[in-house]
């Protein structure tokens, strides 16, 4: 467990590499903002959160461990029913929230980041 992290993962460091590519200004894992997003683009207000497949609980990627599934279960639950919390407590500042799959910016990065530079043109 030690080993997880929470911030600087790698589709979040590839994400960041393309935004300085760009020269597009972004601040990362900031605490005062409500969610604490990966990026944060204060100007445009936009906030981008790239979860976990696992963590979040994608649908189809989500691999449920073999020991002590009821835990799991519930911390997952908890953890998505937080993301909408999070999603809509922003909204309701006026924040737009772009949240991304780990395994899809892994899987095609370029179709990831264009949607995050639609939102700031």
């Amino acid at each position: 467990m030690q080993n997880i992290r929470s911030e600087g993962t790698v589709p979040e460091r590839l994400i960041a590499a393309e935004l300085r590519k760009r020269k597009i200004y972004f601040t990362k894992n900031v605490k005062t903002i409500f969610g604490r997003p990966d990026l944060v683009f204060r100007r445009k207000k936009v906030v981008v959160f790239v979860d976990s497949d696992f963590w979040h609980g994608h649908r189809t990627r989500c691999i449920m461990p073999k020991s002590n599934i009821e835990f799991w279960k519930n911390k997952i639950k908890r953890n998505r029913r937080r993301d909408k919390e999070v999603n809509r407590e922003l909204r309701k500042e006026g924040w737009t929230v772009i949240r991304l799959w780990e395994s899809d910016i892994k899987k095609n990065l370029h179709k990831n980041f264009e949607k995050i530079l639609e939102l700031l043109q």
